[in-house]
């Protein structure tokens, strides 16, 4: 019961990403991140079976962490064991040295960074085994923290992070009924002894929660993050449509809102407003605090400018301007590889035809755009936005423009952009615009390409 269970539930979560717009048929494939543990050994057994029935590329990713002498070879260990079984499989390392503190944080950041860059490759959507349990212990450490609705939502079953999607489709199933799958397939798993070291917090919580008696707060904690969710969705729903009517953004460099309706709604939904602009513009992994969204409004009545999440903010009797702020130190630069694609300065997707450095266009930059064809229909673009170009600097000593495309167009295999229907040559420097990051239950993007 508990295998048709997962298969169920992967199935289902397939068929509404491939609904996505982010995905591309035909091409698309699924990286199924595996520790060695019953919960991702369970879903890379499953999805082995769902993806080829579906015709789906697949493939499962270890990451060794490298935090204890042994991870290296129980790495070594897992992908041998999904590769007896048939499944295509691959190990990732994490080569820069853990810091002192903070370990589990610092390593569940290098494995995203990881997993981003080894998915972006080939628009590949990212599976991870999170359940029932795991579930109401993130609701029980948020509530201890003082989390809002939106937080108390806690994981969600398919989300954005850098352009990629990660899907979570076990979030239904408990821990037992994992481990019975992998006992259904005779599959020996790992057990890492850090899911249960005291030390951090997360174990303490499971200690708690294992407990016989709070089987029923278990229940309670995960209805509690439905409901958050639902009251999320719909937020989300009714900020999409007011931004959609009242806002103009320009790919994720400015936002344009009309001062007179804005001006009209109450100061919560005021801040609600702000806080999505600023994320969308700014690029910032965390929400700025009410306090903070109260000050920058504050000033936008009283006309004064201001700077609030890497943005600048300012408005008049027509329009509130946020746009993104040039000259933040320390500038990004990012070294690339020809064919590869990038995530670069937090809002765009990049891919070369040459190895290089992509730096910003900067002020100079910008104001000698009249030399290059790319930028002709950038009239509009203030110097501010204008700087915020990513540049391409060739090894060959030359600067590369960028030409803004559709996301689809990175990927010239896939069924979306046939070789037939795009008879240009490949450009030497292509960008596109990242989507929001955050949580979704339908795939959509309200910031479009050029």
């Amino acid at each position: 019961m508990s295998v048709a269970a997962a298969k169920i539930s992967l199935t289902n979560h397939l068929d509404d990403l491939r609904q996505s717009d982010l995905w591309m048929e035909g091409y698309s494939g699924v990286l199924v991140a595996v520790s060695g543990g019953p919960d991702s050994l369970a879903l890379a057994l499953v999805a082995a079976e769902i993806c080829v029935e579906k015709k789906i590329n697949f493939e499962a990713v270890v990451v060794d962490h490298g935090l204890r002498s042994e991870a290296t070879g129980e790495a070594s260990q897992v992908v041998e064991t999904l590769k007896s079984r048939g499944i295509r499989s691959c190990c990732l390392r994490i080569t820069t040295p853990p810091p002192s503190s903070g370990k589990q944080a610092w390593a569940r950041e290098q494995r995203m960074q990881l997993l981003c860059d080894y998915a972006r490759q080939t628009a590949s959507a990212v599976l991870f085994a999170h359940h029932y349990d795991d579930q109401a212990e993130t609701v029980a450490m948020r509530l201890a923290r003082g989390s809002g609705v939106m937080g108390l939502s806690a994981i969600a079953a398919v989300r954005i992070y850098q352009g990629v999607l990660f899907v979570r489709p076990f979030l239904s199933l408990r821990k037992l009924d994992l481990i019975a799958v992998c006992k259904a397939y005779k599959a020996k798993y790992i057990t890492d002894p850090s899911n249960t070291d005291q030390a951090f917090e997360r174990a303490r919580v499971r200690a708690w929660l294992q407990q016989p008696d709070q089987r029923r707060l278990q229940q309670q904690l995960v209805h509690l993050s439905s409901l958050s969710a639902q009251l999320s969705e719909r937020l989300a729903d009714a900020l999409a449509e007011w931004c959609s009517k009242h806002i103009v953004f320009t790919l994720r460099l400015r936002a344009q809102i009309n001062f007179v309706t804005f001006s009209e709604l109450n100061e919560a939904k005021q801040n609600l407003i702000l806080r999505h602009c600023l994320s969308v513009i700014g690029g910032q992994p965390y929400s700025l605090s009410d306090n903070r969204l109260d000050q920058t409004r504050i000033r936008l009545a009283n006309g004064t400018r201001s700077t609030a999440g890497d943005c600048l903010v300012q408005g008049n009797a027509e329009r509130i301007t946020i746009m993104a702020e040039f000259g933040r130190m320390p500038e990004p630069e990012l070294t690339v590889q020809a064919g590869r694609i990038y995530c670069f300065d937090k809002r765009w997707l990049i891919r070369t035809t040459k190895d290089g450095v992509i730096r910003r266009l900067g002020p100079a930059g910008w104001a000698k755009r009249s030399q290059s064809s790319n930028f002709q229909s950038l009239s509009d673009w203030t110097a501010r936005m204008g700087a915020m170009i990513p540049v391409l600097h060739g090894l060959d000593g030359r600067r590369y423009c960028p030409h803004f495309i559709q996301r689809s167009v990175f990927y010239p295999d896939s069924a979306f952009n046939p070789a037939q229907q795009d008879p240009s040559p490949i450009r030497t420097f292509c960008a596109s615009c990242l989507p929001l990051d955050g949580p979704c239950a339908v795939i959509k993007t309200d910031i479009n390409d050029r």
